[in-house]
């Protein structure tokens, strides 16, 4: 009877000197090395996979160890980018793909900023190079595939603030965030409004853009609106600075004589109708001035250089105003 239970109890003893000793291995750092290591985890990857890649850079002692222990998390690992330092634990590494403690990288996304400006933005956060954004937001491929029909996604990255994790593509990214505003254009009275004025989605975003570039009081945006409206009812050119540095590639400074001479797809002192397309990303303040603008008759706006404008129904007040406020500046809105 007694050689009957000390058989049964030498596997019981040989688990727990196991369970044991595999514990201690997973409180040892393979190196005492701190250096970092980066690793990013697509959503999908094998826990083999994972855990031999962690193997392979050095960061954990074996993977099958890193796999046995990942038991204790069911075998759950959160997808993204990790920074790891080769002196950490097999239990910390594991503890915080577990948790996901991944790297998340912030985009804000201001109103006003165009794709340039959000370029810059995608570098300094370190999602991506400038170059390689800009040629992702002209890329044929994902716009059609948003059913956006322009030569870049100008306009349709609704502003926000919005947080990135590399095991997410950055085309993936952008739609996302480029879904947004196409969903807001999905509700049912933004579409009957829409078919009243008989814009499409991007003539609304264009004249948009406009607005929130020309605008600096949110309730001068529909008194905005409704000028531009008027000129185009009227077969008016639009004259709208900003679009005019647009299309020469400028953002910043004031704009020139010559400018205004430029044959540009922008330039809306040269010909009638809207530009080319949006010029900036606008808010949702901006669209929703144009889909229902003021009831005014004015057709000129000048700013009176304090963030505010003054606006005038024909053009012997408009020149007043210019003077007035402008002095010998350039002369705006005729």
């Amino acid at each position: 009877m007694l050689r009957r239970q000390g058989r049964s109890i030498i596997p019981i003893i040989l688990l727990v000197l196991l369970i044991t000793q595999t514990l201690i291995f997973a409180h040892f750092p393979r190196s005492a090395d701190p250096s970092p290591v980066n690793l990013v985890v697509k959503s999908g990857t094998s826990l083999s996979a994972i855990a031999h890649q962690l193997s392979d850079d050095g960061v954990i002692c074996s993977p099958y160890l890193f796999m046995t222990l990942s038991l204790l998390y069911k075998g759950k690992l959160i997808a993204g980018e990790y920074t790891f330092q080769r002196n950490l634990t097999t239990l910390q590494v594991l503890r915080k793909m577990a948790y996901g403690e991944r790297n998340i990288y912030i985009l804000r996304i201001p109103e006003g900023f165009n794709i340039y400006n959000i370029a810059d933005a995608m570098e300094k956060s370190h999602i991506m190079k400038r170059s390689d954004f800009l040629k992702v937001s002209k890329d044929q491929h994902l716009l059609q595939g948003l059913g956006i029909k322009a030569d870049s996604i100008e306009g349709y990255l609704s502003p926000d603030t919005y947080y990135y994790s590399r095991e997410v593509e950055v085309e993936k990214f952008m739609e996302r965030i480029a879904r947004r505003t196409l969903d807001f254009f999905e509700k049912e009275d933004i579409k009957k409004r829409m078919g009243e004025l008989r814009l499409s989605i991007n003539d609304t975003l264009i004249l948009a853009s406009m607005i929130e570039k020309e605008a600096k009081q949110k309730d001068e945006k529909p008194i905005m609106a409704a000028v531009f409206h008027n000129r185009l009812r009227l077969g008016m050119s639009l004259d709208c600075d900003p679009t005019v540095l647009y299309g020469m590639g400028i953002f910043d400074g004031p704009i020139k004589k010559s400018d205004l001479a430029a044959r540009t797809p922008y330039n809306t002192y040269t010909f009638k109708g809207l530009p080319k397309g949006p010029i900036c990303n606008p808010d949702k303040g901006s669209i929703i001035a144009v889909l229902y603008p003021a009831q005014v008759d004015y057709l000129y706006f000048v700013s009176r250089n304090d963030g505010t404008h003054v606006f005038s129904r024909d053009m012997k007040d408009h020149n007043r105003f210019v003077v007035m406020y402008q002095r010998n500046k350039h002369t705006k809105k005729q």
